[in-house]
């Protein structure tokens, strides 16, 4: 489906070029200072004279990683003096990586397999985001009562200000979410 939307967020525009079905409530694509940093030149993270705190790692696609990620962010955001949103954190990381691992394609070969994760954090702003190399784009559902998956999204939107999804060069995304 294609076609240009614009959608007002409490942090300014949203604008992109496409609309997919189910993304309600995320922003694709907005004029922040997280989505400057992750989108970057060619996908590599754009940190330079920002004065913001940063961090990123590659982790292997697997079970163990999701538990590795939420130590990360735990420790990440006690050290950046973010300690209450420590717990809000470690579910939403773990919600974001159980997703790209669970859903993205395996990588085509010669591309590495690894997902990367990074906080970022100015002010009283901490984000989480994902990036993985698949292009599809994440699909929150209605989950069935008795499933025991499908809920990842909702409780990623319940406890952050806001997530969305940001393209990067010249393939794959980040999927992040904003606490304050």
């Amino acid at each position: 489906m294609t076609g240009h939307s614009t959608q007002k967020s409490g942090h300014g525009t949203a604008e992109w070029a496409w609309d997919p079905p189910g993304l309600s409530g995320a922003v694709l694509s907005e004029n922040s200072w997280w989505v400057a940093a992750l989108r970057g030149h060619d996908g590599v993270l754009d940190f330079a004279n920002r004065g913001d705190n940063r961090a990123a790692w590659h982790l292997e696609p697997d079970s163990e990683s999701v538990k590795v990620a939420r130590g990360l962010f735990r420790a990440t955001a006690c050290d950046w003096g973010m300690g209450h949103v420590v717990s809000d954190v470690e579910l939403i990381v773990s919600e974001l990586l159980t997703n790209a691992l669970r859903h993205t394609p395996a990588p085509a070969r010669g591309e590495a397999a690894a997902v990367q994760v990074v906080a970022l954090h100015r002010g009283d702003e901490f984000v989480c985001a994902v990036r993985d190399h698949s292009d599809l784009l994440p699909s929150p559902r209605e989950p069935d009562f008795m499933a025991e998956t499908g809920r990842g999204l909702q409780l990623v939107a319940c406890f952050s200000r806001q997530w969305g999804v940001t393209p990067v060069y010249p393939h794959g995304k980040f999927v992040w979410a904003l606490l304050s």
